[in-house]
């Protein structure tokens, strides 16, 4: 309290009448609220909890203008205000918010590594009348590899966040080598923990820093090393700029794999004591999960790792197995323990995992209007407003390849409407009242007209795809025929990597095709060249006959329903997200769509059923219940053409047999219907009418299913990698 009322005494001394013209009471004040702010930020010796001020206002000339500082000292009021409010803000009780930098706590040394959860108990903060883990009790032995595994949604992750302390239990323990995890510094115990997660973070980075952020200090042999085991430096070393290439916003110019094994590197370069893997090979294709798991299996060795699967091929070798549902563990043993097991879950989940052996056969706009409104009660300047609403509205026209410049990142989007329209709103408005002291600040003008030309550059450009265009035909009965004639394809921000070439496939009107092959090979890039995220360098993409570019945009995306490998969710209610884009839809085809996607029946436990937030990006969910979400909001559109990126790879066995006999269902219904699907799990495409094997780019086999087992070739290989023996 003492060292705040200095500051607030400050800003109460600056709130000037605007009626004051006497300018030498407003120097004094300036003067003396100066004074009051060098006593609130002075420190004393060895007090590290404030900064030290050295400006001399005694210095500052009786002629400098401090009229036009007026309304900036009022709105910085208002922000201290709002500081000191998350300042004093409570914290949960069970977390001291000292843990992180207080130096009084045990270090991780000399340790054996063996974690223990003992009856415990949990619910999330937001959804505190849902347990989550109830009585949980599980060791998971020093050196040894302990899996969890077990339906969407059982706690799995769960485990892993309360061992992170990103939260704390309700009720019970974890504790490592018998001591609470709460003894333990929480800084140094999470520098000891390497995690790789179900959706992996990249940062708009070279590869090499994104390695890096797991060992700070890091030589570049050991990120070279990391990413061997990570089977990811042959793929580095291909690209032009190999570990210096930069990866994009959230790896956007990688693929799914890609962008998991750099994780994987960055995990283990840092030669953690304990190991998460969170479903650290989901997406990987059949041949890297192989070489990976082995090159983790390595890596585990004298290190107490933690796996969460639902591909139980990654898992056989583990030392022990707990079976979760319901937040309980219900069978726990080795591989060979629990297949012996009669009718046991476990052996129900590999059963529905196992294969046959090879040689058997329109934009929501209502949503943007109320964001619009919301931002018109914070905005004081109804220019700003208008800066801001036209400049959010130029970029949501531009085509993808225009977010994938480093410029153009959310990060430096959110800057430009935050501050760059701030910058032009100091030129006008009151600002021009004080015309005379605004010329003395000739680099603030600078900054404005410099701001101002970024949004004028932005207003006149012209999107090379535009999604507000009403140009182009409409085909009155589109068929679902697409063709990809001598396709090749370059992404704009990598111009040196061929990403497919002299591409040629055709798919007719309701056929089922699949795509696999490794990560990188091009799979994802066919799906964002029909949804037209990008055109093609040369060649063409038909769809019935026609040249994509010469139909309508909003048309064309409208004939497609995608379910993407990482599933988008926003923050709203489950039943909003499902309806998102359509309006006035009716409750029964809402629940329609979940039952066909296997979510309604878990929808239907929640306290507040279809009305429940899934918060920001779906982070109240589990993987596999996020998307199928996402699989229920493409089904309530009823698409002539199905698009699925890995639609069932966050999913355990259980509910990707039913979801994929859901989708075969949907496809019977309409056997119109043209689907797209990719894959790594083959499982998922033996009943598809063409297979197609992709390698850089090209197709090196097609066929069905039976016809490519019988050539004995790249997929038939494929299958033997992904047998569960």
């Amino acid at each position: 309290m003492s060292n705040k009322q200095p500051l607030l005494n400050a800003f109460n001394k600056l709130s000037i009448s605007d009626n004051d013209d006497d300018n030498g009471n407003n120097k004094q004040v300036l003067t003396n609220s100066f004074s009051d702010w060098r006593r609130c930020f002075s420190r004393k010796e060895n007090d590290n909890n404030y900064i030290i001020l050295d400006d001399d206002t005694e210095h500052s000339s009786k002629d400098e203008p401090v009229g036009i500082f007026h309304l900036s000292f009022s709105e910085a009021r208002g922000a201290a205000v709002a500081v000191f409010r998350l300042i004093d803000e409570g914290n949960d009780a069970s977390v001291n918010e000292t843990d992180v930098w207080k130096e009084d706590t045990e270090q991780i040394y000399n340790i054996n590594g063996n974690i223990g959860f003992d009856n415990v108990n949990f619910m999330y903060p937001s959804r505190n009348d849902v347990p989550v883990l109830r009585n949980l009790s599980l060791i998971a032995r020093a050196g040894q590899t302990t899996a969890l595994v077990g339906s969407s949604g059982c706690g799995k992750s769960t485990c892993i966040s309360l061992f992170l302390r990103y939260y704390e239990p309700s009720s019970g323990r974890i504790t490592i080598d018998g001591r609470p995890i709460t003894d333990y510094n929480i800084q140094h115990l999470r520098q000891n923990i390497g995690v790789v997660s179900q959706e992996p973070i990249l940062f708009g980075m070279s590869i090499y820093e994104n390695i890096r952020f797991g060992k700070l200090n890091a030589s570049q042999a050991e990120i070279e090393q990391a990413a061997r085991e990570a089977n990811a430096h042959n793929f580095i070393m291909q690209l032009p700029d190999k570990y210096e290439t930069l990866v994009g916003e959230r790896g956007i110019q990688l693929s799914g794999g890609e962008k998991q094994r750099i994780a994987l590197a960055r995990a283990l370069v840092k030669q953690p004591t304990f190991l998460l893997l969170d479903e650290a090979t989901s997406a990987l294709d059949n041949a890297s999960e192989k070489i990976v798991q082995e090159a983790l299996d390595r890596a585990c060795k004298g290190r107490t790792t933690i796996v969460i699967a639902h591909r139980l091929t990654t898992i056989q070798n583990a030392h022990q197995i707990y079976v979760l549902d319901n937040g309980s563990v219900i069978e726990q043993g080795t591989h060979e323990t629990l297949m012996a097991k009669k009718d046991g879950k476990y052996q129900a989940m590999v059963k529905c995992q196992q294969m046959e052996k090879v040689d058997d056969d329109k934009d929501d706009i209502t949503s943007i209007q109320k964001a619009i409104e919301e931002e018109e009660k914070s905005i004081r300047s109804k220019l700003t407003q208008r800066i801001r609403s036209k400049a959010f509205a130029c970029l949501l026209r531009q085509e993808v390849a225009y977010f994938d410049r480093p410029e153009n990142s959310s990060g430096a989007i959110c800057t430009r409407l935050s501050l760059d329209a701030s910058a032009v709103q100091e030129m006008i408005g009151t600002r021009l009242g004080v015309v005379c002291e605004v010329l003395a600040l000739s680099s603030r003008i600078a900054a404005s007209i410099s701001a101002a030309e970024t949004f004028f550059d932005l207003f006149d450009r012209k999107p090379t795809i535009d999604n507000t265009s009403i140009e182009g035909q409409e085909l009155i009965d589109f068929r679902g025929e697409i063709k990809f004639d001598q396709v090749k394809f370059i992404y704009p921000t990598r111009p040196t990597s061929i990403i497919l070439n002299k591409f040629q496939l055709n798919i007719k009107p309701g056929q089922r095709v699949a795509l696999v092959g490794a990560s990188g090979c091009g799979k994802s890039t066919i799906i964002q060249l029909l949804e037209r995220f990008y055109d093609v360098t040369k060649g063409r993409l038909l769809l019935d006959g026609i040249d994509i570019r010469q139909l309508n945009l909003h048309w064309v995306r409208s004939q497609f329903g995608l379910v993407s490998q990482e599933p988008i969710l926003f923050d709203l209610t489950i039943a909003e997200n499902i309806a998102y884009g359509l309006e006035n839809v009716p409750m029964e085809d809402i629940i329609n769509a979940a039952s066909r996607a296997n979510i309604h029946q878990f929808i239907e436990q929640l306290p507040q059923g279809y009305e429940t937030k899934v918060g920001l990006k779906g982070s109240f969910l589990s993987g596999g219940e996020k998307q199928r979400i996402a699989i229920a909001r493409v089904l309530i559109r009823r698409p002539k053409v199905l698009l699925l990126d890995e639609a069932t790879s966050a999913m355990d066995s259980y509910n990707e047999q039913i979801v994929q006999e859901a989708l075969e269902k949907v496809q019977r219904e309409d056997p119109s219907r043209t689907s797209l699907i990719i894959a790594h799990r083959l499982s998922t495409i033996r009943s598809c009418d063409l297979i197609c094997v992709l390698d850089r780019g090209h197709i090196v086999e097609s066929g069905t299913h039976r016809e490519l087992t019988q050539r004995y070739g790249a997929y038939y290989k494929m299958l033997a990698h992904n047998n569960l023996h």
